[in-house]
């Protein structure tokens, strides 16, 4: 008689590819789920420094055209009117998407110093900040041709806008005189790593120039 052999434990070839290609369809999913997180993150990595970009850059423009037209000794032209009457020219340039203006912040008499005669444009895709003669400084980059937006209002209540016109679009003399806020929209349009729709990050502010918004008119 044939001696019994018990029979021993173990896996089977199709047991063994079973739970192979069972761990393979598990680890796919990890690695798909890890690298969804990652995009994720960066994406919102992306959105919060375009934030800090834009919202640093409208701060800047705000502070500094809340003090368009402060003239303490008398240098600058006045408005003859007849709306906005003694109203010093600070304003010089005025369109949808440029702004200059000057300032006497030394109270010299001149406006030759700095911060005194800034221009802000868009050129290209980047927000640009111009200090007198010296040469632009990108202060924002990927912004679209409508990603800045300048309206202008009077000193009326309810506040009136001063719509450019013209072939290019600006604002005439009198109706600079006239500007006491601007409002202000910027959107800058960054890389997403996720998708390729770009981040659009939007930052807005209202901007009262001071000397002029306690007048009447």
């Amino acid at each position: 008689m044939r001696p019994h052999r018990a029979r021993t434990a173990g896996f089977s070839t199709a047991e063994i590819l079973a739970g192979t290609s069972l761990g393979l369809v598990l680890s796919a999913s990890l690695y798909s789920f890890q690298q969804a997180q990652l995009k994720a993150f960066a994406a919102q990595n992306v959105y919060s420094d375009s934030q800090n970009v834009t919202r640093t850059a409208l701060d800047l423009m705000a502070r500094e055209l809340r003090m368009a037209s402060y003239d303490p000794t008398g240098a600058l032209p006045k408005s003859p009117g007849p709306s906005c009457p003694q109203v010093p020219e600070g304003v010089i340039q005025a369109t949808p998407t440029s702004l200059r203006f000057k300032q006497d912040l030394d109270g010299d008499g001149l406006f030759t110093g700095a911060g005194e005669d800034v221009t802000y444009d868009l050129s290209n895709g980047d927000l640009r900040r111009t200090d007198g003669t010296a040469q632009p400084v990108p202060l924002v980059s990927g912004v679209p041709s409508s990603g800045l937006s300048l309206r202008y209002f009077d000193g009326s209540n309810p506040p009136v806008e001063l719509v450019p016109a013209g072939s290019p679009p600006a604002l005439t003399q009198g109706q600079r005189d006239c500007v006491t806020k601007v409002q202000i929209t910027v959107t800058a349009n960054l890389t997403n790593p996720r998708a390729a729709t770009p981040i659009a990050s939007v930052a807005e502010s209202e901007v009262a120039i001071r000397n002029r918004s306690l007048m009447n008119f």
